[in-house]
C-alpha cells in the first residue's frame, strides 16, 4: 500500500466549526514522501532453465517432477511425463494402419471383380464381332436389303460397344488406383501419429541441464507444477540458478502503483531475516497489470529490483521479501488529501475557506501519491479548505 510519510506535519487537524457543516483542514507546508510498499520473492538473476523437451507434440501429463531446492547433477532426471497417453495413441494409430490395410485388399478384390466383368464383356464382344464379320455378306441373293442393313448396324453397335468397353476399362483401372492411393495416404495420417507417439515415449524424462540446486518455478497457474498437471513442449518448470547473484521479483496492486518507473531506489527485507536490510533499484516493470493467479481476478504490476550485494548465506530463490519503493520526497511543500480535490477535465480546484462560506479555488498540481497531492500554486500555506463539496458556495 502506498503510505504517506509527513515528516513535519503537513495538515494542523481537521476540524468543524460551530454552526459548519463541513470538515476542513489548515494547510502547513512540510514533508511529502510518496512510497510504494510491495512483495514478492528472490530470484536468480542468472539461471540455467529446466524446461520439457521440445520435440515433444501436444500436451502432456506429468508424473512425477522433483522436489524444490534439490541437488541435481548434470543429466539427471528432474521430472517425468506420463507415456500411457502416448502408448494409447500408438497402439490406436497402428490400429487404423491394420485396419486399412484389410480395407485395401477388400477394395482390390471388389476391384479386380468389376475389371473381370468388362474384361469377360470384351472377350465376348470380340467373338460376336467376329462372328458378324465371319457371316456377313452383302449379296441380295442371300439376304434381303431390310437383313443386310441390319447386318451392317450390327457390326458398328459391336465396334461401338468395344469402344466403351476399352474406355471403361481405364476407367475402373483409374478409379481402382485413386482408391488405393486414398487408403495408403491414409495410412501415412496414422503412420506419423505412431512416428510422433513413438518419438515423444524416447522424451518422457527432462534431464538437468548443469549441475546446481533444482528451483521449481511459477507455471501459468500461478505455482509450481506439481504431478498430474498438463505441460507443453518448451514449457518451462523450473531453473538450476547461479546462487552467487540474487534479484528480486515483486508485485504491486495496479491501483497503488502510480510513479513506478525504473531506477528508483528499493529497500528490502527478508521476511525470515527482517533486520536484513537489502538495498537495490528498479530495473524492470511490467508495461501491463495482470493478474497473479488464475483464481484471481485483482491486477498487479510485476517489477525486478537489481540489488546492490548478494548474501549467500541468507539470502536464497524462492524466499518472500517486503519492498519499499522511495517514489518521491519534497520539503517544504503544500499537500492536501485527496478526497479535497476536485478535478473535471483537466482542471483542479478546492473549496476555499472566506468569511463564513467557501469559494472555488483553481489550483496546479505536483506530485500525487495514494493518499495526498502536492499543490503548487492556488493555496498558501495557513489557508482552510473543505475535505468535502460544501453545501453553499460563493461565486
Amino acid at each position: 500500500m502506498t503510505r504517506m510519510i509527513l515528516l513535519l506535519v503537513l495538515l494542523t487537524g481537521c476540524t468543524q466549526a460551530p454552526g459548519e457543516s463541513v470538515l476542513t483542514v489548515t494547510l502547513k507546508p512540510g514533508t511529502f514522501s510518496h512510497v510504494i510498499d510491495a512483495r514478492g520473492k528472490l530470484e536468480p538473476a542468472r539461471a540455467e532453465t529446466v524446461s520439457v523437451p521440445g520435440a515433444l507434440r501436444g500436451p502432456q501429463s506429468l508424473s512425477w517432477v522433483a522436489d524444490n531446492f534439490t541437488p541435481v547433477s548434470r543429466g539427471q532426471v528432474v521430472a517425468r511425463l506420463d507415456g500411457q497417453r502416448q502408448q494409447l495413441d500408438a497402439a490406436l494409430a497402428q490400429f487404423e494402419i491394420d485396419k486399412l490395410v484389410l480395407d485395401g485388399r477388400l477394395q482390390l478384390g471388389r476391384d479386380q471383380v468389376q475389371l473381370n466383368e468388362i474384361l469377360s464383356g470384351q472377350q465376348v464382344t470380340r467373338e460376336e464381332r467376329g462372328l458378324a464379320d465371319r457371316f456377313y455378306s452383302d449379296d441380295p441373293r442371300v439376304y434381303s436389303r431390310i437383313e443386310i442393313i441390319d447386318n451392317m448396324r450390327n457390326k458398328e453397335y459391336l465396334d461401338a460397344k468395344l469402344g466403351y468397353l476399352g474406355w471403361d476399362e481405364g476407367e475402373q483401372r483409374n478409379r481402382s488406383d485413386a482408391e488405393q492411393q486414398l487408403i495408403e495416404l491414409k495410412q501415412q495420417g496414422h503412420k506419423s501419429k505412431v512416428q510422433t507417439a513413438r518419438q515423444n515415449l524416447r522424451q518422457m524424462e527432462v534431464l538437468a541441464p548443469a549441475d546446481g540446486l533444482f528451483v521449481l518455478v511459477d507455471g501459468f497457474q500461478g505455482r509450481p507444477v506439481i504431478s498430474g498437471d498438463m505441460v507443453w513442449s518448451g514449457m518451462a518448470i523450473g531453473n538450476i540458478p547461479d546462487v552467487s547473484e540474487m534479484e528480486a521479483r515483486l508485485w504491486v496492486l495496479e491501483s497503488e502503483a502510480a510513479g513506478l518507473t525504473v531506477d528508483l531506489p528499493v529497500e528490502l527485507r527478508l521476511d525470515a531475516y527482517p533486520d536484513h536490510a537489502i538495498a537495490g533499484t528498479v530495473s524492470r516493470v511490467e508495461a501491463l497489470a495482470k493478474p497473479r493467479s488464475s483464481n484471481s481476478p485483482v491486477n498487479y504490476f510485476g517489477f525486478t529490483v537489481a540489488l546492490d550485494s548478494t548474501d549467500t548465506k541468507v539470502m536464497f530463490p524462492g524466499r518472500e521479501v517486503s519492498a519499499r519503493v522511495r517514489v518521491g520526497h519534497q520539503e517544504g511543500v503544500l499537500a492536501i488529501p485527496n478526497q479535497a480535490l476536485f478535478q473535471k477535465e483537466g482542471q483542479a480546484w478546492v473549496y476555499l475557506k472566506q468569511g463564513d462560506g467557501f469559494v472555488k479555488r483553481m489550483v496546479t498540481l505536483g506530485a500525487r501519491s495514494l493518499n495526498r497531492t502536492v499543490i503548487t500554486s492556488g493555496v498558501a500555506a495557513g489557508d482552510v479548505v473543505a475535505l468535502a463539496r460544501p453545501k453553499e458556495v460563493k461565486a
